[in-house]
């Protein structure tokens, strides 16, 4: 079992640790696979672009 700590001692917005997660090896297709759960796919728009 892996563990992950996160110190946010001044907070963390959802988008930066959604981008995070993704970047330390976390599966964009399962976040959408997810998402879609919750019935609100009208109200977002999900695109993952890596840049340097």
């Amino acid at each position: 079992m892996k563990t992950l700590y996160l110190d946010c001692f001044s907070g963390i917005s959802g988008d930066m640790m959604i981008g995070a997660l993704l970047d330390a090896g976390g599966d964009f297709e399962h976040l959408k696979t997810e998402l879609r759960k919750l019935a609100i796919t009208d109200e977002y728009e999900l695109n993952m672009k890596k840049s340097s």
